[in-house]
């Protein structure tokens, strides 16, 4: 008996208002249906055309991959047909499940990397890519998501080590980025085996993250600088992010005035999405007077760019930090200085000033994990949100 196909929404809503979108089989009435791990809000779907709208940001790449799993379920029908003659959705649906061929980099592009395109950050795209390039030419363009299971990752794994000669922490940087797509594909259904990385563990290298005392740190607030412009910017550069709480660098650089409200700044941050509202201290206020005058953003770094993107941003940074290595210079700090040490280094004081409270810190940061904090913590132990930075800042010049 014919088997129709077509593609409709779920009846549940998530909890994120978001509904799935699934491949209907009908049969003498009957329905199955099967999940494509697409999910999207209601508005966003075409019951017309059977597509999402234009107006969702990932819509060609989502629609590419529904072409795909409604031309998988269809071949899997005709194959089972030629074998069998006669055929069930039922058959289908566990055919489906049992030999799940998709390749693995088609997915990776048309789903993670489609995703970091679509919002810029054109540095962790070439990061991704180059990862993806390393893993197609140690197996080929068809490696499918199937094939990569415990014993296919500890093999690719001594490849990196032995023959490239990667160090640890190269190979967990790969393997992230494979366990990342890996991630989403169990999100999308298309990945129906236990998850291979709940048994591979990723190991960092345990460095201590660079990060300033108490003592160092007044040194940069306090230590005459030659009148040199880059230098007294980058000064109150890497202070502006560490009395914004340990903002990042790249948030700060993208900081506008209209992320001033009410004594504070409010912003999204653009690595993990969080809103941040950071309290405006006095020596913050007296740095964001300083620079800003009139031009589109707080700092003018970006003021002259018609265009800014996550390459733009690192450049200006590595500019930054330049500079911050002769800061180091004229403040006696024998420390690697970058735009991050101010990050680390208002996590250490912070968790002094709190009495350990990792948890405050951790959404004083923004970090999605307590365990990131732990990380830049140097297993600091277990923040009523007030903010430290006064407290920090009288202990600090004092």
């Amino acid at each position: 008996m014919k088997i129709t196909f077509t593609l409709e929404l779920s009846s549940h809503t998530g909890a994120k208002k978001e509904v799935s979108i699934l491949i209907r089989m009908t049969q003498k009435r009957k329905l199955k249906r099967i999940s494509t791990g697409i999910k999207v809000l209601p508005e966003t779907w075409d019951p017309v055309k059977k597509k999402i709208r234009k107006k969702h940001h990932l819509a060609d790449q989502y629609n590419k991959l529904l072409d795909l799993k409604l031309a998988e379920a269809i071949k899997t029908y005709t194959k089972l047909l030629e074998v069998n003659g006669a055929v069930s959705p039922e058959d289908i649906h566990r055919e489906m499940l049992r030999d799940n061929t998709t390749n693995f980099f088609d997915f990776a592009h048309n789903t993670k990397m489609a995703e970091i395109k679509s919002r810029n950050k054109m540095g962790t795209y070439r990061r991704y890519e180059a990862v993806l390039f390393k893993l197609e030419a140690y197996e080929g363009r068809g490696l499918s998501l199937r094939r990569i299971n415990y014993k296919f990752l500890k093999e690719y794994s001594l490849y990196l080590k032995t023959k490239l000669k990667n160090t640890d922490d190269t190979v967990s940087a790969n393997l992230s980025v494979i366990r990342t797509i890996i991630n989403e594909a169990i999100r999308h259904g298309l990945y129906t085996d236990s998850n291979p990385f709940d048994q591979v563990k990723l190991r960092y290298t345990d460095n201590t993250k660079e990060k300033l005392t108490a003592e160092e740190l007044k040194r940069i607030f306090t230590t005459p600088l030659p009148q040199i412009p880059s230098l007294l910017l980058a000064r109150d550069f890497f202070l502006a992010c560490f009395l914004a709480e340990g903002t990042r660098a790249g948030d700060m650089m993208l900081m506008q005035p209209g992320n001033i409200v009410n004594n504070c700044l409010v912003f999204q941050q653009q690595k993990t999405g969080t809103q941040m509202v950071i309290p405006i201290v006095p020596e913050l206020l007296e740095i964001i007077t300083r620079y800003h005058s009139g031009g589109r953003f707080i700092f003018p770094f970006l003021n002259e760019d018609t265009e800014i993107n996550e390459q733009i941003i690192n450049s200006r940074i590595t500019y930054v930090n330049k500079y911050l290595k002769e800061l180091a210079k004229y403040c006696g700090i024998l420390k690697k200085l970058s735009t991050h040490v101010s990050r680390h280094s208002y996590t250490d004081l912070a968790l002094q000033a709190t009495n350990e409270n990792i948890y405050l810190v951790q959404q004083s940061l923004g970090h999605s994990s307590v365990k990131t904090t732990e990380l830049y913590s140097r297993n600091r132990i277990n923040f009523e949100r007030q903010s430290p930075i006064p407290d920090i800042l009288q202990k600090t010049l004092m």
